[in-house]
């Protein structure tokens, strides 16, 4: 193998690390969103439970 067939074959792996690398930041971020997704959620469900026990005790 020559040597630009050695630095081309070295910047394709690098190439392929840094791919792979951005897909597994995406797949974190995507579950932090949904982390934070659900947790918006069950403080939403929390909240209309307050309001409602609220609406019963004004009662």
């Amino acid at each position: 193998m020559s040597h630009e067939e050695e630095v081309v074959q070295a910047a394709e792996e690098a190439v392929e690390a840094a791919a792979e690398e951005v897909a597994a930041v995406e797949e974190a971020a995507e579950e932090a969103a949904e982390e934070e997704s659900a947790e918006e959620a069950a403080e939403e469900e929390e909240e209309a439970a307050e309001a409602e026990a609220s609406e019963g005790e004004a009662e």
